[in-house]
């Protein structure tokens, strides 16, 4: 995601000529190290600045506001021996002392010694968590009750008074950015990875750090997705919301031309393998450890080198030693140029359980290393051509990829090097700096009822319902739209659409589910107001083309209103 966002950035000072200003709002005091550790690797480019919170509140004057309660200073000057501290090598820090009773204070210090930012959580009485800035002689100048609020100012003073655009990548911080509201910013949350909680097609459950954000898409003017496969699968779950785009990542590729893919393929191993991803159990380096000893048990003597660190470093080493190739895997750490494993390696394995759009995949192909991945959502099979510039293995079956391992290693040069050739021509349409265009969306985007669109032949039916009473505005952050009832609560209250009618001869599947306002049907919400009727619109898409949607009178009742549709659904005869 780092990557991404910074080889993004530098596009955008590159081809449009603007600063681009990289936020960060973790407390860390050493941001001139990290753009330190930046600069030795050629990051960030000319035109693009990462800026911190706390360092700005540490290093400018911080304008007066009005402070309307005493912060507690109390003890912070004998802090050195009671409390964790962070120091920087310019001499600024990071407190945090701790009371028995759970409160929790954290003194961010300026390189003097003189405390910048407090930061109290914990609060007995109201507000919970309290911030407060401080000028160099030590008076309190700027309080905020909450961390949002800080960020939400800060924000406000990057983005000035003109037009100003946030790309938001991470997460984390999507939630508090489907907040901000200010006249002439526009927002675009980018989704790096899946959505699902689980595998299995578009309609289940969204994982619980994406719901926030993704059952209120309007919040922001436009969600940006990095594959067309999982923008469509989002779309179908979701409602179909008009700000759902899709931009896919770019890499840096190296730009030597092979004119020889046979010589090419000379210099390398054919049984040597590289995994280059984080050491965390998303990424399942234990199957292609355990991939490779089965392949080697066929016959080739496969090699594994694993390219990064991780907290699961340890558990992987004692997986190659019960698997008994301790020898035959190396463990190379984190490296900066860890790309460039793919250019001796004759394959590269992605084991995910999931993903958004792999730059590995890419920066694997560019090289001209053989990708073989799980078919996972979302990615590789939005690359990987089956047997042409890569492979497909179904998820999680270990022996598949071992026996793509050992084909691979088996195959002649010929063979080999025309599956390389077409991985570097497929990398070459990723190439950094050759996707632009727009986006989708658009400032419209925010703000608007998602509206439904009939993807595949079927019918549709409407039912009334009240819509639910709107929060009070505030200046800053207005209200936005009450949230649709998603497809995915229909999977919560009862059994998956999917699978609720197996049986018939023609099966179908839940394509659009969307009502403005309407929490459940068949149980209301409590806080509904009075206010105007809005439709129910209930669509579902059939699988076959000679399949046909018998409704009738929808009523609400205690049923999903899938489960009710679903069993009207009738073979359609001429």
């Amino acid at each position: 995601m780092t990557a991404a966002l910074l080889r993004r950035s530098a596009a955008f000072a590159r081809l449009a000529g603007v600063e681009v200003d990289v936020l960060t709002f973790d407390g860390r005091p050493d941001y001139a190290a990290v753009r330190a550790r930046l600069a030795e690797r050629g990051q960030p480019a000319p035109g693009v600045r990462v800026r911190n919170l706390y360092e700005r509140l540490r290093t400018e004057p911080v304008a007066p506001g009005e402070i309307a309660i005493e912060p507690d200073v109390a003890g912070l000057d004998d802090a050195d021996g009671s409390a964790e501290r962070e120091t920087a090598p310019d001499g600024a820090a990071r407190v945090e002392l701790s009371t028995p009773d759970g409160r929790v204070r954290v003194a961010h210090l300026r390189a003097d010694g003189s405390l910048a930012v407090l930061d109290e959580r914990g609060r007995s009485e109201r507000p919970r968590r309290l911030l407060t800035a401080f000028d160099a002689d030590g008076r309190p100048v700027r309080q905020w009750r909450s961390v949002r609020a800080c960020y939400a100012d800060w924000i406000a003073e990057v983005a000035g008074d003109g037009d100003a655009f946030a790309i938001v990548d991470s997460k984390t911080a999507a939630p508090f950015m489907a907040h901000v509201r200010l006249p002439r910013l526009v927002t675009l949350h980018v989704v790096h990875n899946a959505h699902l909680a689980a595998p299995g097609g578009p309609i289940g459950h969204l994982r619980e750090t994406r719901a926030e954000v993704l059952s209120n898409p309007e919040r922001f003017d436009a969600v940006v997705f990095l594959t067309e496969r999982q923008r469509a699968d989002a779309a179908t779950l979701l409602g179909a919301p008009e700000n759902f785009a899709v931009v896919p990542n770019t890499a840096a590729l190296p730009d030597a031309r092979v004119t020889d893919p046979v010589a090419d393929d000379a210099t390398r191993d054919p049984a040597s393998a590289v995994v280059v991803a984080g050491l965390t159990a998303r990424k399942r380096i234990d199957d292609a450890i355990r991939a490779v000893a089965l392949a080697r048990d066929r016959g080739p003597q496969v090699r594994l080198r694993i390219v990064g660190d991780g907290p699961l470093a340890d558990e992987l080493h004692e997986v190659a030693r019960d698997e008994g190739i301790a020898e035959a895997v190396e463990f190379a750490g984190h490296r900066p140029d860890g790309a460039e494993a793919f250019a001796e390696a004759s394959v590269a394995l992605l084991t995910s359980i999931s993903e958004g759009a792999p730059l590995v995949l890419l920066e694997a192909m560019g090289r001209g290393c053989i990708p073989i991945a799980y078919d996972i959502e979302y990615g590789p099979a939005d690359v990987i051509e089956h047997g042409r510039n890569g492979f497909l293995v179904p998820a999680g079956q270990v022996w598949a990829l071992a026996g793509t391992i050992a084909r691979v290693a088996r195959m002649t040069s010929e063979e080999r090097g025309a599956l390389r050739e077409a991985a570097r021509a497929t990398a070459a349409r990723f190439r950094r700096g050759e996707h632009r265009g727009p986006m989708g969306g658009g400032r419209a985007g925010r703000g608007r009822a998602p509206s439904p669109r009939l993807g595949a032949r079927g019918a549709r039916r409407r039912v009334r319902a009240r819509a639910a009473a709107s929060p009070s505005p505030s200046p800053r952050h207005p209200p936005a739209p009450p949230p649709p009832w998603r497809a995915e609560r229909c999977a919560r209250h009862g059994r998956p659409a999917h699978a609720a009618d197996r049986r018939r001869a023609a099966p179908f599947r839940a394509g659009l589910l969307w009502a403005r306002g309407v929490p459940a049907v068949g149980r209301r919400d409590r806080s509904a107001g009075r206010g105007r009727a809005d439709p129910l619109t209930v669509l579902v898409e059939t699988d076959r083309a000679h399949a046909a949607l018998d409704a009738g009178d929808i009523r609400p009742d205690t049923r999903t209103l899938v489960q009710r549709v679903a069993g009207r659904l009738r073979p359609h005869r001429a």
